[in-house]
């Protein structure tokens, strides 16, 4: 059309006609021209790029930082558990995933409603579980209707219907004993309603919808876990066996985190097991509807709490729950712990698993050992306690003051992580195998003289294995084997509890930065010394903002010189007693290298010791004492494991890090020569009369002065030195009385000292130190405790009620609280 109205006007104007049309077509050609130089241009600019990445290094994609794998199961005494559970073609990374954007993600693409309520839709459209009720199982069971038969009689014979031989079955249907057997069943089936549980799916998906707000506003980091424990725990599930869960107590929020954490993964809540204490009104019914049944804290002890009935009901509640496959939940500490540290296992509810298992009613259960840390602990603090205060008994108005105080304060981050399941039929079959626990108890628990100790894990084991809940016909082989269980448990979880920045900072200002100076960059080497340990620090950001972080946690715990920048701790008993909780964490894991240093203190600092030199045999020997002293503190190992190789490998990390040096050095150790002589001859001639020398009796250590050595001494030694204060103070001020006479003089006493600057740890300041000293004596036969008025006392036992006998077995402790001249040069500074 343009062309042709191109050609009439072209005629119109006196011109040829193809010249418009030839214009057009030119401009045309141009265009074309231009777009094809551009798409030219767009593919060389393509082929150099290629080129450019081609021949150029090649830079990895940005990764998320792995963590070293943590909470996994024993590879000495469970190494099937621990290569089991995992898919062997995903590597476990460490991720930690916050369980609070579970929902976030899984709504992401949904419409705007539901991802706007993403928390409510996630609670709502979670797995409904279903829950047998076990109480019509345990009235039938043989156990509970036997303690009904036998407690019936025991009332009858209060009264004149006495049962004799002659004529028992004529009473048994009297009047009289009809009577009061159904007056004991009424009492039965009330302590089994209180016990029982009622765990509602609705209660537990608005507490879950709660859990979410609550934490959302309490803390700030979030709450997380590691992402390969969830997977080892879908993979558990799988296998139809019941999961025990087993966390360690630091917070009432315990009850709620660990089923929060499980049921938003999709994994199936546990029964958790509660102390009586938490039935207070509405709350305790929340609890229960969430999955709590209630056991009383004391079993034995009082006429009450020995009731037959009780323990029969609460033996079958458990045993029929396992048989009914639903998973189970208790603390193995008891109740919380006031110091920080894990604290020795109550071993009753599992020496219960233990018998379901011994006599077949289920065939095997997978132990979960589960850690909970807080960045700021939810509960506030248990200075009060501390001090020997009584406890506060828990009301509705003390808890609703609780909730409020938590909801308006800011508590960091949280961290619910399970360790690797493991089997309860593994764990029995391998400590059966252990020799260390087999031989006879020779001797009870005592002071050693200075030689090695080397039965001391059996009678560690013998001591602390009683359990209201055993039975009489219990043997102690049965008895110290729940404990050794329980002690693996309880360690297992310290070593892979998630070290928070706050129990770091407090650490290092209560030890290696005690006077204030050089804390950023101690805060910064021993979060790098414990990463290289393989500890899971649960932080990973640059370690100035983290100390900031600490500092905004710890708030008044805290002094700071705006001027110098120099950080150090209020000069205050609670101050210290506080971040002495946080600080407990490492001292956990320190507490094997600390316990060498202090023994080797103490021999450095005797009148007539060697200061450049200590043979191997008395810096072991003085070891081992010290932990038979601090044993109802401290679980330094698990029980597959001696104390003696513990404190070996300890000192072989003073040796590594320059505290001690090998005196002499050769191309190989006098004890390996020994040990490959005695291989090839230990067939010839057995019986030859000849009593072989022991080889390490010649090994002795040169201690080093550097700068560097002198620092790690002073650090290992500051780490015990409360406690050791604490046990010295408690022999001093030891005299017949009440229990609580004796704890309230050792804390004044304890006052009196850090006030007047005689004693400048405020940390020492420990009622549960005063009362783990009190407990040592008791072991060692120095003082017997009776019940008296309903009171608990203590008498010296002879030979004991003589002042230097008493002075004599005290000094097992004096020793070790030595006055060292690095606690002077770190009290100048």
């Amino acid at each position: 059309m343009l062309e042709v109205l191109g050609e009439r006007v072209g005629g119109w104007c006196g011109r040829e006609s193809g010249s418009l049309r030839q214009a057009v077509r030119a401009r045309r050609r141009q265009q074309n021209a231009d777009m094809y130089a551009k798409l030219d241009a767009d593919v060389a600019v393509r082929t150099t790029s290629l080129y450019r990445v081609k021949e150029s290094p090649v830079v990895p994609a940005p990764q998320p930082e792995t963590r070293p794998p943590a909470g996994l199961a024993c590879g000495r005494c469970a190494p099937v558990s621990r290569d089991s559970w995992h898919d062997p073609k995903i590597e476990d990374s460490g991720t930690v995933i916050n369980v609070l954007d579970i929902g976030r993600q899984n709504f992401a693409n949904s419409g705007v409603i539901s991802r706007y309520f993403c928390d409510l839709a996630q609670c709502f459209n979670l797995v409904k579980f279903q829950y047998k009720d076990v109480i019509p199982d345990v009235q039938k069971d043989p156990a509970y209707i036997k303690a009904i038969e036998d407690t019936t009689e025991e009332e009858l014979k209060k009264t004149d219907l006495n049962l004799d031989e002659k004529g028992d079955r004529d009473k048994r249907n009297s009047a009289g004993y009809l009577t009061v057997k159904k007056r004991v069943e009424a009492r039965a089936k009330k302590v089994l309603t209180d016990i029982s549980s009622a765990m509602s799916y609705n209660i537990l998906r608005v507490v879950a919808w709660l859990t979410h707000k609550a934490i959302r506003r309490v803390a700030g980091g979030g709450c997380g876990t590691r992402a390969g424990s969830v997977a080892r725990l879908r993979r558990a599930t799988a296998a139809g066996l019941p999961l025990v869960f087993v966390p360690l107590h630091r917070s009432h929020f315990d009850y709620i985190l660990v089923t929060f954490a499980l049921y938003l993964t999709g994994l199936r809540p546990p029964l958790v097991a509660a102390g009586d204490n938490m039935r207070i009104p509405f709350f305790g019914w929340i609890l229960r509807g969430c999955g709590a049944f209630y056991i009383r804290r004391r079993v034995d002890g009082s006429e009450h709490n020995g009731d037959p009935v009780y323990k029969a009901a609460l033996r079958s509640y458990i045993i029929n729950s396992l048989a009914a496959n639903n998973n189970l939940e208790f603390f193995i500490e008891g109740g919380r712990t006031r110091t920080g540290k894990p604290q020795p296992p109550k071993a009753g509810i599992l020496s219960v698993i233990m018998d379901a298992y011994l006599d077949g009613t289920i065939d095997d259960a997978l132990l979960v050992p589960v850690t909970l840390n807080y960045d700021k602990l939810v509960d506030g603090n248990f200075v009060r306690e501390q001090l020997g205060m009584p406890k506060q008994m828990e009301t509705f108005w003390s808890a609703l003051r609780g909730i409020w105080r938590t909801m308006n304060t800011n508590h960091g981050s949280i961290r619910v992580d399970f360790n690797q399941p493991i089997s309860l039929k593994e764990l029995v079959q391998s400590f059966k195998k252990y020799n260390h626990f087999k031989a006879p108890i020779e001797a009870p628990l005592g002071p050693a003289d200075d030689k090695f100790s080397s039965d001391l894990d059996r009678r560690l084991l013998y001591n602390h294995s009683h359990s209201s809940l055993y039975g009489d016909d219990v043997s102690t082989d049965h008895k110290m084997m729940v404990e050794a269980i329980g002690r693996h448990i309880v360690y297992e979880g310290a070593q892979a509890t998630a070290v928070m920045c706050t129990n770091v900072v407090s650490y290092v200002l209560l030890t290696e930065a005690r006077g204030g100076a050089g804390v950023r960059r101690a805060v910064r080497a021993r979060g790098a010394a414990l990463r290289a340990e393989g500890r899971d620090l649960a932080y990973r950001a640059d370690p100035d903002r983290c100390l900031e972080h600490a500092l905004e946690m710890l708030g008044p715990l805290v002094q700071r010189e705006r001027r110098t920048e120099t950080l150090r701790p209020t000069k205050s008993i609670a101050a210290e007693l506080e971040l002495s909780y946080y600080a407990n964490t490492l001292v956990a894991h320190y507490a094997a290298p600390a316990i060498v240093a202090t023994a080797l203190e103490s021999i450095v600092c005797r009148p007539d010791a060697d200061g450049d030199t200590v043979r191997h045999p008395e810096l072991l020997g003085a070891a081992l004492q010290l932990y038979e002293v601090l044993s109802e503190e401290l679980i330094l190992c698990a029980p597959c494991h001696t104390i003696h190789e513990t404190l070996l490998r300890a000192l072989d990390q003073l040796l590594a890090s320059g505290v001690l040096v090998n005196a002499e050095r050769t191309d190989g150790l006098e004890e390996e020569k020994w040990s490959r002589r005695l291989a090839k001859t230990i067939d010839d001639e057995e019986d030859d009369g000849y009593e072989r020398p022991d080889p390490t009796l010649r090994i002795k250590y040169i201690i080093q002065k550097t700068p560097e050595a002198i620092a790690e001494r002073r650090r290992l030694l500051l780490t015990l030195r409360p406690l050791i204060e604490s046990y010295s103070a408690s022999c001093r001020h030891l005299a017949p009385g009440t229990v609580k006479s004796v704890v309230k003089a050792t804390i004044d006493g304890l006052v009196h000292d850090y006030t007047t600057n005689k004693m400048p740890y405020g940390a020492a300041v420990s009622s549960d130190a005063v009362r783990n000293c009190l407990r040592l004596l008791r072991q060692w036969g120095v003082i017997e405790m009776y019940t008296d008025n309903k009171e608990r006392k203590i008498r010296l036992r002879p030979p004991y009620d003589d002042a230097q006998k008493l002075n004599d077995i005290c000094s097992h402790i004096y020793k070790f609280n030595v006055d060292s001249p690095l606690l002077k040069e770190e009290s100048a500074t």
